[in-house]
């Protein structure tokens, strides 16, 4: 049976998710978590809401899952700790290099691998389950068959609900290189949900990158079919309404029963929703037209009138809407005192959708709380001490019992005491109720009340505290095998001695040999770049290119496994975001591969890693991988150029480039400004595009101002 997996972005959404039926929930934990804008949980209240889930049968997914500096390590294993002794079923993480040390101190802590490390074919999955992984969260862009060959050999988790990255997950850069605001550190601005023009582009909106929300809740028996572990509902920033709406469908469809798609419509619904990737590229993956939750359609305008509206349908006071018209926002309206007050430039005729429904918001909320039975047996005699028990929880007064003078106890004042859970989620059972002529104060019974539900509430973890030991990996700390690399798409000389050359193909099903030939005669090594994404189809394509080239460059965990089993030397590429001495560590020590240090680390971080590895400091900076076509597959209509302009709203230039592979296109953005920082011993210039982009002028990236 799949396991349905409901985020929680506080205590309403926890709630919500639990009692409209999840199986396990997934929530973020303090400075790491992917989702640093919502409220999240902390160490003081994990343990009792890891324990309130536990009571009704349902598991906790702590979220750790954002790149970790090398200043940040001994905070972020504080955290995994707090995680741990709450006794959570697993911790979810982005840093794949850091998964064997993890389970090898925590050995009865789940470790799910974030769809930010973006598994998507064999490859990748066997890589975390060397690394000690039980579990990989697959991206959003892994299609059916993978997702099956992927299942038998770890559990999967699979997105079926929720919003759509426009990146490949973990490779988004946009958001960083703009404003300092990492979406690998949980503070992603969401630049792609802007305007955007796209030169060639015709007939579509303007919200070029915007993808619409994901639901697949019609197709939850090929998932299962395919081998699926836990479907999963996006919406840690959603409301708690949402969550509710979402969780209750989900839950009615895997048991069987009608569902309500309705509900989810009118909490959040962006683009009328998409089939995604699973079957290939949905044609509705696209929500050009609106970037933001358009509801559902409900009715039309047909009378407009001094700031009012005349709907042909009748509605609630506090019910919200927007107003389409041939898919365009044109306006808002909200219904007070019974008049639709609007503002925009609404017509009759205009499409009237609600985004907000008062009493469904209501109703969703207001669902009976779920409550675990306990079974509690009590005996109170006189000689003997007061005694509660429940679920091999005995709990006994202080003091002896003594004959009632006046006011004796009674059972039904026992078990309207009894009949106060707090704030634990029990619906206590009498099963057995002894009560001679005693007294007790009311205070002593209430204490005696408490003491057995926080006993049976929080059980015994045994989950000591763990001290880690600091690792040290100056073993093999070598100097790399080249002083400089240049990638590109074509050859290009730039007169640096002991240079390997990576060479990044538009075309990987037709490479050029005699470009690759030259390429050989004026450097030292070429290296074939190797995507972050490629699916188990896409893998011979690159097994058969790579017979021309000295090695890989791994932009992605596909990459590692891929020079392991050719045999070919490998150099760790900035996708694999190389982020702290672990990273380092492993790369250097199981791997034996050069590094390339991330582009979001400062000078300042940069230098407290050993010097030993390579750093970016020229050229076109790819802030954006799209394994969607942005022309919705309409190759007229990007002229089937390799480089595409796009212009933001403030008049800032960003590059498509499209490259093939398998007979498929795919898209990478880079920034409109030009990367220059200082060189240092070993550098990486990266030129593809160089000869095209149309350079505003030259960045230093996040190498002055470091990211959040």
């Amino acid at each position: 049976m799949l396991e349905l997996l409901a985020p929680a972005g506080d205590e309403k959404n926890f709630l919500s998710a639990i009692n409209c039926g999840a199986d396990a929930v997934y929530l973020g934990l303090g400075d790491f978590s992917a989702r640093k804008a919502a409220k999240n949980f902390n160490g003081e209240n994990l343990a009792y809401y890891v324990s309130y889930a536990h009571a009704l049968n349902v598991k906790v997914y702590v979220a750790l899952n954002t790149l970790i500096k090398s200043s940040e390590t001994e905070k972020f294993f504080s955290e995994l700790n707090t995680a741990y002794q709450a006794g959570v079923d697993a911790v979810i993480l982005q840093d794949v290099f850091l998964g064997r040390y993890i389970k090898e101190n925590f050995k009865n802590l789940g470790l799910h691998l974030s769809t930010q490390a973006g598994i998507n074919n064999v490859d990748g999955a066997e890589f975390a389950l060397e690394n000690g992984f039980d579990r990989v969260i697959l991206a959003r862009e892994t299609n059916l068959k993978d997702v099956a060959r992927i299942s038998e050999i770890i559990e999967t988790e699979v997105f079926v609900q929720g919003a759509l990255c426009s990146s490949f997950s973990g490779h988004c850069y946009m958001s960083s290189f703009i404003g300092g605001n990492s979406g690998n550190r949980g503070l992603c601005k969401q630049p792609c949900r802007q305007k955007y023009d796209i030169d060639t582009k015709t007939e579509s909106g303007k919200y070029s990158l915007s993808l619409s929300d994901l639901c697949l809740i019609e197709h939850l028996n090929d998932l299962q079919k395919a081998g699926v572990s836990s479907i999963k509902i996006e919406g840690r920033m959603r409301s708690p309404e949402y969550v509710a709406a979402a969780t209750k469908a989900y839950r009615n469809a895997l048991d069987g029963k009608n569902y309500d798609l309705s509900e989810i419509e009118r909490t959040f619904n962006r683009g009328n929703y998409t089939l995604g990737y699973i079957y290939g590229q949905d044609e509705n993956i696209l929500s050009d037209k609106t970037q933001s939750h358009i509801g559902e359609a409900c009715g039309k305008v047909i009378r407009v009138n001094n700031g009012e509206i005349v709907a042909d349908k009748k509605f609630n006071d506090g019910d919200a809407f927007k107003l389409l018209r041939s898919g365009y926002e044109v306006g808002n309206a909200v219904l007070v005192n019974g008049v639709l007050k609007y503002s925009g430039d609404v017509k009759v005729g205009d499409e009237i959708r609600i985004t907000k429904d008062f009493k469904l918001a209501e109703r969703l909320l207001n669902v009976e709380y779920k409550k675990k039975p306990v079974y509690i047996s009590g005996e109170f005699k006189i000689g003997k001490k007061g005694k509660l028990c429940s679920d091999n929880v005995v709990v006994e007064t202080e003091k002896i019992l003594e004959s009632a003078k006046s006011a004796p106890l009674s059972e039904e004042s026992v078990t309207i005491n009894l009949s106060k859970t707090d704030i634990y989620p029990f619906l206590p059972v009498i099963k057995e109720l002894t009560v001679e002529n005693v007294f007790i104060p009311k205070s002593e019974l209430n204490a005696l009340r408490s003491k057995l539900y926080k006993e049976l509430f929080y059980g015994v973890l045994n989950r000591e505290s763990k001290t880690l030991k600091k690792l040290d990996f100056t073993e093999k700390d070598n100097d790399p095998n080249y002083e400089n690399i240049v990638i590109c798409d074509k050859f290009k000389d730039i007169g640096l001695k002991n240079t390997a050359f990576v060479f990044s193909p538009s075309n990987y099903d037709n490479l050029n040999l005699a470009e690759i030939d030259k390429i050989k005669k004026n450097y030292d090594a070429v290296y074939l770049y190797v995507p972050s994404f490629l699916s188990d189809s896409d893998k011979p394509i690159i097994e058969t290119a790579l017979k021309f080239f000295d090695g890989v460059y791994s932009d992605g965990i596909n990459g590692l496994k891929i020079a392991e089993q050719s045999g070919k030397k490998v150099i760790a590429g900035i996708g694999l975001n190389i982020f702290n001495e672990f990273d380092i560590g492993y790369i250097k020590n199981e791997i034996t591969a050069d590094a390339v240090i991330s582009q979001e680390l400062s000078k300042q971080e940069i230098d407290k890693l050993k010097n030993h590895n390579f750093v970016f400091t020229e050229g076109s900076i790819k802030v954006m991988e799209l394994l969607y076509c942005p022309f919705r597959r309409n190759c007229g209509n990007c002229h089937r150029k390799d480089i595409i302009k796009m212009t933001d709203e403030k008049g800032y230039n960003f590059y498509l480039r499209r490259i093939k592979i398998n007979g498929k296109c795919r898209f990478e953005v880079y920034n409109g400004y030009k990367l220059s920082i200082p060189k240092g011993k070993y550098n990486v210039y990266n030129f593809i595009g160089d000869s095209e982009i149309e350079y505003r002028g030259k960045t230093a990236g996040n190498y002055d101002r470091g990211i959040k």
